[in-house]
């Protein structure tokens, strides 16, 4: 889509809404309940209407730094909403760099949350790593493809909400398209429980000869769209570990007694925060490259991603450390923090991922 298209798009907040007092009043509240499974359908819609999800539809580098500090101040308070935001974010960053003309008035309502919607691409990016298969297939039919195939875990999901996919031809070729899930024809199925994220709308996604048009095809040519986005993809997953650790901070440097007693441990909340600032620096910098489609920006960008894996982990294990047999209780909120640190270690690309990616490099 081209830059006039983008700039006609009206994505502006609404006056008075601020993500910071979005966080504050309405996701602190329901924390607890989203970590045991509800869906936080209204904060996102909030969240867009503040546009949260619109900084980087121009594709700027200042764009992709904002949408990453909107990301973390959610994931300072709920990690599971800010991976909610990252999936919409991913929809949006997808839709934005089409070159597909029809598709403005999808990027205005997944931009401003009046559509939800998922990313579909953890299974594609691990298949342009020989990873795993591809995990759907479609045919060639009069005015679009029929689409089958079994894709897991697509997150921020609902009867509905659109999510993006990747499916292969029988020539070999792979076309990227955005559909709806919790239709006949693509069913969604929760066929597994996690430890956290339980309130993502995590599904598999069931196609049973789904049609898709052509006018939701993304990309023709998936395989040479994928380098030009993947990326942003990546450096948009910054401000979920980045948040996260900036939120372990402020609860150790609250428990007053506890950092007292602490003290001498060698990880705490002054070190936390001077390495989130080093690697907001570098997020800045590969934002200004996100276009580079060469090998080495891309390792650059997952050398970041991996070492904001690595924050998240220490920081959230900091804090259990400091609480001691008060954050292994139950419901405690360090251990919280412990299982979303995890997952930012999880989610694609996985440390597991990475390092072997950086591996094929030595």
């Amino acid at each position: 889509m081209d830059r006039d298209a983008l700039a006609a798009l009206s994505l502006g907040p609404e006056p008075g809404l601020d993500v910071a007092g979005i966080v504050r009043t309405d996701l602190q509240p329901q924390v607890g309940a989203i970590d045991r499974g509800l869906y936080p359908e209204t904060v996102l819609r909030a969240l867009g209407s503040a546009g949260a999800f619109a900084h980087h539809v121009d594709g700027s580098a200042a764009g992709l730094v904002r949408a990453v500090d909107a990301m973390s101040e959610v994931a300072t308070a709920c990690l599971s909403t800010a991976f909610c935001v990252w999936c919409q974010d991913a929809l949006v960053w997808y839709l934005a760099r089409s070159e597909a003309m029809g598709l403005a008035g999808q990027v205005a309502a997944v931009a401003s949350g009046v559509q939800l919607g998922g990313t579909g691409l953890s299974n594609p990016m691990k298949a342009f790593s020989g990873i795993e298969p591809l995990a759907l297939s479609g045919t060639r039919v009069p005015g679009g493809y029929r689409v089958r195939g079994r894709l897991p875990w697509v997150s921020n999901l609902a009867a509905g909400h659109r999510f993006a996919a990747i499916f292969a031809l029988e020539d070999g070729s792979r076309i990227m398209a955005i559909l709806t899930a919790g239709t006949e024809a693509v069913g969604l199925a929760a066929n597994t429980r996690f430890v956290a994220l339980e309130g993502t709308g995590t599904y598999t996604v069931l196609m049973r000869d789904a049609f898709v048009p052509d006018a939701d095809v993304i990309a023709p040519e998936a395989a040479s769209f994928v380098p030009r986005i993947r990326n942003g993809f990546v450096l948009l997953q910054a401000g979920m570990g980045l948040g996260l650790a900036r939120g372990v901070g402020t609860l150790m440097r609250a428990d007053g007694r506890g950092r007292q007693q602490a003290a001498a441990l060698p990880f705490g909340p002054e070190a936390i925060g001077e390495r989130a600032a080093a690697l907001h620096a570098r997020i800045a910098s590969l934002a200004e490259r996100h276009a580079n489609a060469d090998r080495t920006t891309f390792l650059d960008v997952l050398r970041l991603r991996l070492d904001i894996s690595w924050l998240a982990l220490e920081a959230a294990q900091a804090a259990m450390l400091q609480f001691g047999a008060r954050g292994y209780q139950a419901g405690s909120e360090p251990f919280r923090r412990l299982r979303e640190a995890q997952f930012v270690a999880l989610i694609t690309p996985s440390v597991k991922h990475i390092t072997a990616e950086l591996a094929r490099e030595a």
